[in-house]
């Protein structure tokens, strides 16, 4: 007999209110770094659990909570640190390519919005998911990584 797949995470979703009176939800070490980012419109990803804490990132930030009431919100596709390339949707948007440093929730559209930086400065603009496609970085020029690789044959012992 196969059973259901019972995982449950990742999920997506934001902290509008401090959750409980106290920090007791707070991993202790995490409880600065919390009060500075919670209550907010970022979309946090819960990835699974250690003990009685879950763990939450938002690009390079973790928190370690322990499972509290937050708004969920559905995945669109995108995480804090994907580089992703606007859109121009018809002139709406200027083309660029950047990386995604914010990902906040808009209650009045009830959807993602995200802000990006280009070449390391912050573009004011938010994005929707439809402004937005994938895309692989590129190294600049005279990167040792960005240089083909030459791939040589196995030597074989000169027979």
């Amino acid at each position: 007999m196969d059973l259901p797949n019972l995982k449950t995470d990742p999920k997506y979703g934001f902290y509008p209110w401090w959750p409980e009176d106290g920090d007791a939800w707070v991993h202790p070490e995490d409880v600065a770094v919390a009060r500075a980012t919670i209550p907010s419109p970022r979309v946090f990803r819960r990835d699974g659990g250690r003990g009685a804490f879950v763990t939450l990132h938002y690009g390079e930030l973790r928190l370690r909570v322990k499972p509290t009431m937050w708004q969920e919100v559905a995945w669109e596709g995108y995480e804090v640190g994907d580089w992703v390339e606007v859109l121009s949707r018809g002139q709406k948007n200027t083309p660029r390519t950047g990386v995604i440093r914010e990902m906040e929730w808009e209650p009045r559209s009830r959807s993602m919005r995200y802000y990006i930086e280009e070449a390391g400065q912050p573009i004011p603009n938010a994005y929707a998911a439809e402004d937005l496609r994938h895309v692989e970085p590129t190294l600049p020029l005279g990167d040792p990584a960005a240089a083909p690789r030459t791939v040589m044959p196995p030597d074989d012992g000169g027979l």
